[in-house]
């Protein structure tokens, strides 16, 4: 075999078949470099925030879209005193607490729960609605359906939902709160910050040029086997006839 491929006829197959598989194998890792450049960027984009309204979708009365779970948004509105409640039995780093949640009145009148933070008791100085116009930004998370047919009153609830929330404030609010990050004007005092149950999704990892990589590399391989196994059967002839 190695006398064959050493002849002219060979030597020029030969390099032939390792230009197609180096330049197999390059392609295969230039799809494999634009499979992390197109997650890296996806993942970029799915967390930069957007409009609530845009994530919550259109009704809002609708389930919360899968995609929006987790999903970081802004909105721009103002609190309403009258529609904040303290959801009961919450801790923080192990101490109890309450969160206090407030109904952020947007531009297209949609009333969404806000969860401010934590406080040691409801009547907290921190707990005091902010006034004036305001821009939160924060996590949005699906509606706690756990504690949904709890008793709930003006001032307590036992989770956020949106049945405790409705019956709390009398009006209708979306299957979903935010958890707030950050707030301008920033109020002082303010609750604590509260981690967020659920953060942003993974984006869906872009099989397709992950396959293509692959493919380039079988090819490159499929190469040198077909290159070995021919040269061992003309070998192999080679042999008989001698």
């Amino acid at each position: 075999m190695l006398r064959l491929a050493l002849t002219p006829r060979w030597l020029v197959i030969g390099l032939f078949l390792v230009a197609l598989m180096v330049g197999a194998t390059l392609l295969g890792r230039w799809q494999w470099d634009r499979t992390q450049t197109i997650l890296v960027a996806e993942r970029a984009a799915a967390a930069q925030p957007i409009a609530v309204g845009e994530a919550l979708g259109d009704p809002v009365t609708q389930p919360l879209p899968a995609e929006s779970i987790g999903r970081p948004v802004f909105a721009d509105g103002q609190y309403e005193v009258d529609r904040q409640a303290v959801v009961v039995s919450r801790s923080l780093d192990g101490e109890p607490g309450s969160w206090i949640v407030t109904g952020l009145r947007i531009s297209d009148g949609t009333l969404v729960p806000v969860l401010r933070g934590w406080v040691e008791s409801g009547d907290s100085a921190a707990a005091a609605v902010p006034s004036g116009e305001v821009r939160v930004e924060g996590i949005l998370q699906p509606e706690e359906i756990f504690y949904a047919g709890a008793p709930a009153t003006a001032e307590a609830i036992s989770a956020i939902a949106r049945d405790s929330l409705e019956r709390a404030w009398g009006e209708q609010v979306p299957p979903a709160f935010v958890v707030l990050t950050s707030q301008q004007p920033s109020p002082a005092p303010a609750p604590m910050p509260v981690p967020p149950t659920v953060q942003t999704a993974d984006v869906p990892f872009p099989l397709q040029n992950f396959f293509y990589a692959f493919q380039w590399w079988i090819f490159a391989a499929f190469g040198a086997f077909l290159y070995v196994r021919w040269l061992r059967i003309e070998a192999g002839r080679s042999g008989s006839v001698d």
